[in-house]
């Protein structure tokens, strides 16, 4: 779930509460977990206003964001989740286990079985052996209430790929509550126009083969909604991808021919967290455009063909305000409200030249990025490494980042790219 505090207020004058507030997030989960790169406790995230996490074990949970402002002042809220049992939700032939072998050790009682992927997952948890080789996984756009998981003991299943709402769409009903997690892919995982509540977790991406083997959100949504001739759903009721959860993927290229980029996507409400990711043709990550969106504890690497890409690059579409009806936005909206904080950015063996870009994609594009946090980030450098951080935008907040190489303060720029750019969405720029 994400965790959106941007609407605080604060009683002393002047506050920007969205960078000049601490918020201290604790999930009311703690099982002594950690994040892998980061080595931060799960349970807690502290520093912006915007967090997330996973829960995963059936419960109630109590979640309180406590507040600090500059004089000290404090004050807290909560909320209750439930999380149900997944046995309960799917329980009997609800759940499905998928074995091309018809080993089904370790299947839950009373699921259905069969030896083939099914040709619909609405309202299933379909489950998959391990240790086995199955084709693609094709979610159409009505898919809800779907759970693809494994069962049984040994390495995690092997799939050709995941397709997601992929397609022209016929009716306006989209993906929403979607959840796949535990799988081996070889080529991709995409989702394709509008789609919610997307939860993508634990997937290894890492071919050492020919395949464009990359995680893509929403790949396809200017098309279906805008330029598709063909198009029987009107405009207005395609939507922006939101709440989308990429978190502990691996997605490593096989070469830096392949894949296009590791991530890409354009959405509302990204949690991308504790991921690894690197070696592509162009960029580890590319956000084309965000909102009140949280990238948190990943190791976003780097390396290209060429040098001249980026760890994370994000950018935007235009400076029209969010809507999540895409007739109302369409791809010219501004990015906005994004921490990105606890990550490690770049490698020895990267060879860019910056190795995070907050900012428009070139100097010609009109592109503004505004209320942007990057917080208590580390930075390895390689052997061409010019500068660790670029942002250009407004209201942009940079501290706490370091060079992990140099045990020194990360080296930032500002204003790179900005020529388009009017005049008051060229910074104030806050180093605190």
């Amino acid at each position: 779930m994400l965790f959106d505090a941007t609407g605080t207020t604060s009683s002393l004058s002047g506050t920007d509460t969205f960078r000049q507030i601490s918020y201290s997030f604790d999930f009311g989960d703690n099982r002594g977990e950690s994040w892998a790169f980061s080595g931060q406790p799960k349970n807690i995230q502290v520093g912006g206003p915007l967090a997330a996490h996973v829960f995963d074990l059936p419960g109630t949970y109590t979640v309180r964001v406590t507040t600090t402002d500059a004089a000290g002042t404090r004050s807290q809220a909560s909320v209750t989740i439930t999380v149900h049992n997944p046995d309960s939700v799917y329980a009997g032939t609800q759940t499905l286990c998928v074995s091309p072998s018809a080993n089904y050790t370790g299947c839950p009682a009373g699921a259905a079985q069969s030896t083939s992927l099914p040709s619909s997952y609405s309202g299933r948890r379909v489950l998959l052996r391990r240790g086995e080789s199955f084709g693609s996984i094709n979610m159409g756009h009505a898919t809800s209430n779907a759970i693809v998981a494994t069962y049984g003991s040994g390495a995690k299943p092997r799939v050709t790929s995941v397709r997601i709402g992929e397609g022209r769409p016929s009716s306006a009903i989209f993906p929403d509550d979607v959840t796949v997690m535990d799988l081996n892919v070889s080529n991709g995982i995409v989702q394709g126009s509008s789609a919610s509540r997307l939860l993508l977790y634990r997937n290894d991406l890492a071919d050492s083969g020919s395949t464009d083997n990359q995680i893509t959100v929403g790949s396809a949504l200017e098309y279906w909604a805008g330029s598709d001739p063909y198009r029987t759903v009107a405009t207005n009721q395609f939507f922006n991808p939101r709440e989308i959860f990429v978190v502990e993927n691996r997605v490593i290229g096989s070469s830096t021919n392949l894949p296009h980029m590791n991530f890409q996507g354009s959405v509302s409400r990204l949690a991308l967290l504790g991921n690894e990711m690197g070696t592509a043709n162009q960029h580890t990550a590319r956000l084309y455009r965000l909102h009140k969106s949280v990238i948190a504890h990943n190791a976003l690497r780097g390396r290209s063909s060429d040098g001249i890409r980026h760890a994370l690059k994000l950018h935007s579409g235009g400076l029209s305000a969010y809507a999540d009806n895409y007739a109302s936005s369409g791809s010219s909206w501004a990015t906005r409200y994004v921490v990105i904080a606890n990550n490690i950015f770049g490698d020895a063996a990267d060879n860019n030249q910056w190795t995070v870009a907050v900012t428009p994609q070139n100097g010609q594009s009109v592109e503004g990025i505004e209320d942007v946090i990057v917080e208590n980030n580390r930075y390895v450098r390689g052997s061409r490494t010019v500068t660790d951080l670029n942002i250009t935008g407004r209201r942009i907040a940079y501290r706490g980042n370091i060079s992990a190489t140099s045990s020194s303060a990360a080296s930032v720029s500002t204003g790179a790219h900005g020529g388009a750019l009017p005049a008051d969405w060229q910074g104030p720029y806050y180093s605190q």
